[in-house]
């Protein structure tokens, strides 16, 4: 009988001890790359406000250096300042401005500003 109970006594330590083993494992989370910011200066090619019922986002479409154009997702949380550092709203920005935009690109490769900055205004 002793050695039954005994038996019992060391199955329930060594079942504790693989327990508390995994309890203090670290859960593994799916690995989430953190965001590059980048940054782009460019002209505007063209600016698109948000139309909620049909869908579609408000967008930034801005021309490189090299004549490239980059269409930018512009969410709520997008800061965007004029030349002076004053907070504006987008379509206060004017075709052909010169603009510095901090972005990140999203995971379904959709690229979204996070702050835009007004370099220089055209009229």
């Amino acid at each position: 009988m002793k050695k039954i109970f005994f038996a019992l006594i060391a199955v329930a330590f060594i079942g504790s001890l693989c327990f508390a083993q995994q309890s203090t494992m670290p859960i593994s989370q799916p690995a989430s790359t953190p965001k590059e910011t980048k940054t782009l200066t460019g002209k505007v090619d063209s600016v698109s406000i948000a139309d909620p019922k049909q869908k579609i986002p408000s967008e930034i479409v801005v021309v490189d250096d090299k004549g490239q154009k980059l269409s930018f997702r512009v969410r709520i949380s997008t800061t965007i300042f004029d030349k002076d550092g004053n907070a504006i709203t987008l379509n206060k920005i004017a075709k052909d401005s010169k603009v510095v935009i901090e972005y990140t690109v999203g995971q379904r490769g959709t690229i979204k500003a996070e702050s835009i900055k007004v370099v220089k205004h055209e009229q």
